[in-house]
């Protein structure tokens, strides 16, 4: 196995493809969770939650943060593909134990005519991460297409079997289970095909060094966890049950979306990394303005889905309306970051990032204890909002590109602008307040791919 040193996609190619496979896995998980309510109720999809969250911390666990660390190292040539490969072995196997020990323990937790289901799911999920560390070998190139086409092709394929097994009986929550871990293997077989990984060269991998430099990178995946998920515990505090639930409810419309933001920026960290092998010294201002473009439109897109979607999925919720809706400002803010994100980390400051979660982590919380006892819910989320300032600032700092302050100061600018619509629309009303943000920010988003677009035909020195 030989490195990929074929010319890079563009940045829309290599970030859009992930964020597009991102969308592809929620929307297919919905499909089937949707399904499995009808056919068996809502106490099975709690289980297939239960299931599927408990593999996703395993993995996050025993990943020592290997696939940021990879995605960075291969895309820079700094590791062998077949090193890839053998690491990427050794996690199924390490995987495999996983599930084997998960047998005994499910045995406690879990009712016996449960418990096979709840394992199905927990490997299906178990084999979904595991193919992130094959994809590696792919992202950032002219094959990165690949791993949207195999998601979204296997995807598709595990929704028609369950629409076709909900038809002939209901799909009952063993039929689902069978069924979600056949998708899973099909998708793994077909990645290790289209990734090449399957090509392993027995060889001594020095794991000792590689899980030594992925540290940083585990480090901030933890604290990651504790950075979007601390602040409901902070408001659980000062709060009733009900409020802590508006302010969850809220979340959960805004989460997915930072979840495609998040692949999308593991994208751009892949094509970011091979910048050494381009010389384009114009590139961090490129990523920046597309992940500050990709934001504006999600966030956009969020404000005027939120009155129609939320009455949908909540009823007459007016609370979760305006939660949701500062949380669309920091959903703005986050993709942006996470541009700046791939930026810092295709530089190999890791540890840079790591400082960055930490000082994020810090203020959040003084923030949170600052604003949620007055304020409530609502204190929650502007925090959230402004802890995102931290974090841009931070990453500024650590980054040192004199080009970027400006673009980033022009970001806060807009999605400032966009807050004072929100406030200052909204004493004429909730509704008229979501819709003109979510117009403005749409405006600007066009405003910025028109001047994006101009921008191509100036040389790297004209563009700083």
């Amino acid at each position: 196995m030989t490195a990929d040193t074929a010319r890079r996609p563009s940045l829309t190619v290599a970030s859009g493809l992930l964020g597009l496979s991102s969308i592809a896995s929620r929307l297919t998980t919905l499909v089937v969770m949707a399904l499995l309510a009808r056919g068996a109720g809502a106490e099975a999809v709690g289980y297939y939650g239960l299931a599927t969250l408990s593999a996703s911390f395993t993995a996050a666990a025993l990943s020592f943060g290997l696939v940021t660390h990879l995605t960075r190292e291969a895309a820079a040539g700094q590791i062998a593909p077949d090193e890839v490969a053998r690491l990427h072995a050794g996690r199924l196997a390490l995987l495999g134990l996983a599930v084997l020990a998960a047998w005994p323990i499910t045995s406690v937790a879990v009712s016996p005519a449960l418990r096979g289901a709840f394992l199905l799911f927990f490997a299906a999920s178990l084999l979904e991460q595991w193919n992130e560390t094959g994809w590696v070998l792919v992202r950032g190139t002219r094959r990165a297409w690949r791993e949207a086409a195999v998601n979204g092709g296997t995807g598709a394929l595990l929704v028609a079997a369950c629409a076709v097994a909900a038809t002939r009986g209901g799909l009952t929550l063993d039929r689902a289970a069978v069924l979600v871990l056949a998708a899973a293997g099909l998708r793994s077989v077909v990645a290790l095909l289209a990734t090449g990984a399957w090509r392993v060269r027995p060889a001594r991998v020095d794991v000792r060094t590689r899980l030594r430099a992925s540290l940083p990178y585990f480090a901030a995946d933890l604290l990651g966890l504790i950075y979007f998920r601390g602040d409901v515990f902070v408001l659980a505090l000062f709060v009733t049950a009900a409020e802590v639930g508006s302010y969850v409810s809220a979340a959960s419309i805004v989460g997915p979306a930072v979840q495609v933001a998040a692949s999308m920026g593991v994208g751009a960290l892949a094509y970011a990394a091979r910048r050494g092998l381009a010389g384009d010294a114009a590139e961090p201002l490129t990523i920046y303005r597309f992940f500050r473009l990709a934001g504006n439109l999600a966030a956009g897109a969020l404000f005027i889905a939120l009155p129609l979607g939320v009455t949908i999925l909540f009823g007459s919720a007016p609370d979760v309306v305006a939660l949701s809706a500062v949380l669309g400002l920091f959903l703005a803010l986050r993709f942006a970051n996470y541009g700046l994100s791939a930026i810092l980390l295709a530089e190999g400051r890791a540890g840079g990032r790591l400082l960055v979660l930490v000082y994020s982590i810090g203020g959040n919380l003084l923030l949170n204890l600052l604003l949620d006892g007055r304020y409530g819910s609502a204190g929650a989320a502007w925090s959230t909002v402004l802890t995102e300032l931290i974090v841009a600032t931070s990453m500024l700092w650590f980054i040192r590109d004199r080009g970027l302050v400006r673009p980033v100061l022009a970001g806060v600018g807009m999605v400032a602008a966009a807050a004072a619509v929100l406030v200052g629309v909204g004493r004429f009303g909730q509704t008229p307040a979501v819709l003109a943000t979510g117009a403005l920010l749409l405006v600007l988003a066009a405003g910025q791919a028109l001047r994006g677009r101009g921008a191509r035909i100036l040389t790297p020195a004209e563009v700083r």
